[in-house]
């Protein structure tokens, strides 16, 4: 236990480092988990139940610890007219991320009982979109100049702790508490000018940044059963989380500055400082199915995710500025959950005999409803409207005290008919609301996922 404790507490120090996007099922964990599509949650007997199935834990055979990263992640975001006719939005990133870092520990005198500890990271997103268009506008006679830049980090991270029963030979239950840290930084700044002759007659320029922090508790619980010698299933589901408001303070500030066509100048300021953050998860339950023969393994699982009516994410203040809005919808941030249903498969097959292949799919719908929230006229912490799909392989080695495990995960998502992030088509000022609906997006990501797992005890004398 001492050894697990100490190999554990290596890892903890370059994870502690820095929200949930418009997905939930964006990255997976382990790398079982990953290269099978995030299907395995009935049959997994891996560390990666803690967050798949803690029921599933029952059926580990030894103590051990695992660690799993995305050791290369290259993406590709390309919108079309994404911010005005003609002006597209493009960003090419290359990282690397941390996934999960876990260990088993039971005693084999009382192997029905088992305690699993873990660090996962669900979310790790940079992106950084800059455009700029400068024209000449024939109906007014003026020279028009737009600039956009739109930075975000957003970071889902949980400590979990997971305890399973194993009741009999086949059947096995068990519950995980996790202790949730969301956090993100977004700066979104757009400044439009028009002007004749280097005289400037209009101007409009929108300055936003938000520093969010939460952290919650919530409970997954899980059910394992081992069917008969091909068949298994699972059933698991996560509670909505309960915020904790002395960790869940948020900072935020939007300055928006106009000239009009009388030569007015306006200002509008929202500060908010050190605000409660109230963000929701949804209520999430998990059926899984797993058919094995002596070479192959297939595996199902389907994920359903509960509806969050339209909400403001923070706790306002009164504003105490001279330049105060008319009401808080200027500097709140809102958000809506529609409800979904995900499908994930996997597959495995035994290539010679310690080496397996894996592959997967699964669906990631996005879960900002638009039906109850209008993204051109309030403030999002993600914009990101497409639907993804993933498509994963590797390679799977394990002998008598190590698994290793290392593939390729494909990201794919496409969309058209979204709103533009911004407008900064050449245009009268009188037209600065205009935000079309005409872009194309194509997302792609490509992470190239290695797992490793130490067992303690040699599994070939068990």
């Amino acid at each position: 236990m001492r050894q697990q404790l100490f190999t554990l507490l290596l890892f903890i120090t370059p994870f502690l480092s820095y929200s949930q996007g418009n997905f939930y099922w964006q990255q997976q964990q382990g790398a079982n988990g990953n290269l099978l599509g995030g299907s395995l949650a009935s049959g997994v007997n891996d560390n990666s139940a803690i967050f798949y199935n803690p029921g599933a834990l029952a059926f580990t055979e030894t103590p051990n610890v695992s660690f799993t990263s995305d050791l290369i992640g290259y993406t590709v975001v390309d919108i079309a007219n994404g911010a005005g006719e003609g002006v597209h939005i493009k960003m090419n990133t290359m990282d690397t991320k941390p996934q999960m870092v876990a260990g088993t520990a039971f005693k084999y005198d009382k192997k029905n009982f088992k305690v699993t500890y873990a660090i996962i990271n669900l979310l790790n997103n940079r992106a950084e979109y800059t455009s700029s268009n400068t024209a000449f506008i024939p109906e007014t006679g003026e020279i028009y100049e737009g600039y956009f830049n739109y930075k975000t980090v957003l970071r889902n991270d949980r400590f979990a702790i997971g305890t399973t029963f194993r009741l009999n030979e086949k059947l096995g239950v068990g519950i995980t508490s996790f202790v949730d840290i969301k956090n993100a930084q977004i700066t979104n700044n757009i400044n439009q000018t028009w002007g004749v002759n280097n005289e400037v007659t209009n101007y409009h320029v929108d300055y936003k940044n938000v520093r969010f922090n939460q952290v919650s508790i919530l409970w997954k619980l899980g059910v394992a059963w081992l069917v008969n010698e091909n068949l298994n299933l699972g059933f698991n589901f996560e509670t909505q989380d309960i915020r904790l408001p002395f960790l869940s303070k948020s900072s935020l500030i939007r300055t928006l500055e106009t000239k009009n066509d009388q030569g007015e100048v306006h200002k509008t300021i929202s500060s908010q400082e050190k605000i409660f953050s109230k963000y929701k998860h949804p209520f999430t339950a998990d059926i899984n199915i797993g058919y094995h023969t002596r070479n192959s393994e297939i595996s199902l699982r389907v994920g359903y995710f509960g509806p969050i009516n339209k909400y403001g994410i923070f706790e306002m203040k009164a504003e105490q500025s001279m330049f105060r809005p008319q009401d808080e919808s200027f500097g709140q941030y809102y958000a809506a959950n529609k409800q979904l249903v995900n499908l994930a498969f996997g597959f495995k097959n035994k290539l010679f005999e310690k080496i397996n292949l894996l592959s997967g799919f699964r669906t990631d719908f996005n879960n900002l409803d638009q039906n109850k929230i209008n993204p051109t006229s309030e403030n999002l912490l993600s914009y990101d409207y497409w639907d993804l799909y993933h498509i994963s392989s590797g390679i799977e080695w394990f002998g008598p005290r190590f698994n290793v495990i290392a593939g390729i995960v494909a990201d794919m998502g496409f969309s058209k008919g979204d709103p533009q992030l911004v407008n900064l088509t050449a245009r009268p000022y009188q037209e600065i609301g205009d935000i079309n609906y005409n872009t194309k997006a194509t997302y792609l990501q490509f992470n190239l996922v290695f797992g490793i797992t130490y067992h303690f005890k040699d599994r070939t004398q068990l």
